[in-house]
């Protein structure tokens, strides 16, 4: 006995698979067109992936795509004190070899390509931060947001006048102005107080001030909810196996044996996008070459410890410069004022494809304790730090941020990461008549960019199946730069051709 899941027939339905912040926010996008959804995610819950236990950081002012030469490859291949980490299991593996050949032919590799692919990235980062403050507000999801900006601080001067570098690179001045605030050392104790004692050992730092934090667990679970009240239906905890089309009709089938029938469908599965694309034979689909960066994570509950007066143990989101971890102080939900968790966030290896609690590297947790150390090692309660060094996966599982029987949440996520370093975003094949479209390759970004990616592919799926609530994205005229067929062989080597010989 098959359970067959239908919409209303006075209303076009598209499935979406992916039920991370980039699916999550592709169905709300939907349902404001006027278009029936139905949400797919192999987890059994939304956003237990790789928005589980990000950064928390909307970061308006992170627009440089990531570059890389041969040397820093190299590099990182043979060291693990670096921020980013490529180990074996990437250097032999095939899809690595697919989509490293097309970073270094099709990715920024020059500097005017750099601050093209900024430009398209800004527009993307500004338009999106609005869109999703938006939602929060009209919505009225029950999400906290604080407004206190992303404080970058360093003991290395050169590590310091590499990145204000980059940012006066990247950004005209009056907008560097608008976004960024170089500081001294004595402005940063004043902004982070807990750095104070840190002052002459400081080099100064960097104000991201248009940068928020907000947690991406919360919001997914708030808009679930919220999708849920407005007849959005969820199919979680069961994979999609096969995929059919007859006539202007898609029939999904899940590996729980329900089908789901459908005028088109909307592929949000991360850096597994590109696999499922395969793996259902999509009719005429160009590559999706995704690779994962993997990102550590770990969640420490510190309701108990001494604020200073302050709301939380630090006044906002603070990086280590040095190091790249970043430090964000949850804001507490309705559910549980009291409470405040802080995420210590880190690092970007090609590591393979494990994830979640299992996928944990302990020498990359230790490196995050280490790097507290400017801020006090009191940050990390004791108990925390002495779960975190077992070794012992968490019980935490893949929906529950620091339960009272295990007081630190560590988490792999796995960063899908286009070989350009732009989100891959529009139609790519059909099954029968019925419009097949993805939208992934954020890097990492997913948080900052889902809802303006959001809003483009909600317009062009709504047009596809003749949504009576067609609008156009306010993003529309930079969709063409995210298109999928970018990543064919013959458009990469017209991209390298373009960017390499006619310097």
């Amino acid at each position: 006995w098959l359970k067959i899941l239908t919409a209303s027939m006075s209303q076009p339905h598209v499935a979406v698979v992916g039920a991370g912040l980039v699916g999550l926010t592709t169905a709300r996008d939907l349902v404001s067109r006027g278009v029936s959804v139905t949400v797919v995610d192999r987890q059994p819950d939304a956003g237990a992936e790789c928005s589980f236990a990000n950064a928390a950081l909307l970061m308006r002012s992170y627009s440089r795509p990531k570059t890389a030469t041969p040397l820093q490859l190299a590099k990182w291949a043979t060291s693990r004190s670096e921020p980013v980490h490529v180990s074996w299991r990437a250097l032999v593996d095939p899809r690595m070899t697919a989509f490293g050949l097309r970073f270094f032919l099709a990715g920024p590799q020059t500097q005017s390509a750099i601050l093209d692919t900024t430009k398209v990235t800004d527009q993307l980062c500004e338009a999106s931060v609005d869109m999703t403050l938006d939602l929060i507000r009209e919505h009225s999801l029950p999400v906290s947001v604080k407004e206190e900006g992303l404080l970058f601080f360093f003991r290395d001067p050169a590590k310091l006048e590499a990145m204000v570098a980059e940012y006066r690179d990247c950004y005209p001045k009056e907008q560097f102005d608008r976004l960024v605030k170089v500081v001294k050392p004595k402005e940063i104790a004043d902004l982070e107080p807990r750095l104070a004692s840190q002052v002459p050992h400081l080099a100064g730092g960097v104000w991201c001030i248009a940068d928020k934090t907000v947690c991406s667990h919360t919001f997914c679970t708030a808009l679930r909810e919220n999708l849920e009240q407005n007849g959005v239906k969820f199919a979680l905890g069961s994979e999609m196996t096969t995929m059919s089309g007859e006539g202007s009709k898609a029939t999904l089938a899940l590996s729980n044996g329900d089908k789901v029938v459908v005028d088109g469908v909307v592929l949000a599965a991360g850096v597994g996008t590109g696999d499922l694309l395969r793996k259902l034979r999509v009719t005429g689909a160009p590559p999706v070459p995704l690779y994962p960066m993997r990102g550590h994570s770990m969640t420490v509950d510190v309701s108990e410890m001494d604020t200073g007066g302050e709301d939380h143990v630090l006044r906002r989101s603070v990086c280590n410069g040095d190091t790249m971890t970043f430090f964000s102080p949850l804001p507490s939900t309705p559910g549980a004022p009291s409470r405040k968790l802080l995420r210590l966030a880190a690092f970007g290896d090609f590591d393979g494809w494990g994830y979640g609690p299992e996928a944990v590297r302990p020498w990359r947790v230790d490196q995050i304790l280490e790097a507290t150390e400017p801020l006090g090692s009191e940050l990390v309660p004791g108990a925390a730090r002495e779960a975190a060094k077992g070794g012992a996966v968490q019980k935490s599982g893949y929906g529950t941020l620091c339960p009272e029987e295990d007081p630190a949440t560590r988490w792999c996520g796995l960063r899908p990461m286009s070989p350009d370093g732009l989100p891959v975003v529009g139609r790519v094949g059909s099954a029968g008549s019925a419009p097949i479209f993805v939208n992934c390759g954020h890097g990492a970004l997913g948080w900052t960019l889902s809802a303006g990616t959001a809003s483009i592919v909600g317009e062009q799926a709504a047009a596809a199946v003749r949504a009576p609530g067609t609008r156009p994205s306010p993003l529309a005229p930079v969709a063409p730069r995210l298109c999928p067929s970018r990543f064919t062989w013959q458009s990469v080597a017209r991209a390298a051709s373009k960017m390499y010989l006619r310097r």
